[in-house]
């Protein structure tokens, strides 16, 4: 596994006030202990599982520097893509073929996949930030209906 998963992760928790490259190390730290404590028979897949042992750690390091932010918590509920279950990325990927516009899935890979902040995606496509989330929260909404 390489480190983009870390990256994407650290720059949504650098986007509420703490410093990407400190995050970067301590995301590194938490893959490494997800490839290595990571159970191939669980049916969860290996990404799935780093990337919530990976937000674990940088709530764990909120948590020591201060509280997290609501819409930080709220957020990690359902840990980035993983959306509170095992979906196959097969299926997320018919589900945007079929029920999003060509901008919401361009704008959702944009953030999830590519791991663009909002400010770049509207920079990108000359949306207002706010625009830009109401795109990926939208798309998360219709995502979780078919789950």
């Amino acid at each position: 596994m390489n480190t983009r998963l870390v990256r994407i992760l650290a720059r949504k928790f650098a986007n509420s006030g703490m410093d990407e490259e400190d995050l970067f190390q301590e995301g590194m730290l938490a893959l490494f202990k997800a490839e290595h404590t990571f159970n191939p028979t669980s049916g969860a897949k290996l990404e799935t599982y780093a990337s919530r042992v990976i937000t674990n750690r940088f709530i764990d390091v909120w948590r020591k520097v201060g509280e997290a932010p609501d819409e930080l918590n709220e957020e990690t509920q359902g840990g980035a893509l993983c959306l509170d279950n095992e979906m196959d990325l097969e299926e997320i990927r018919k589900i945007l073929r079929e029920q999003v516009s060509d901008l919401e899935r361009a704008i959702f890979n944009s953030y999830y996949i590519e791991g663009f902040s909002y400010d770049e995606i509207g920079r990108i496509f000359e949306l207002p930030r706010k625009k830009i989330d109401n795109i990926v929260q939208k798309v998360k909404r219709k995502i979780k209906e078919y789950i």
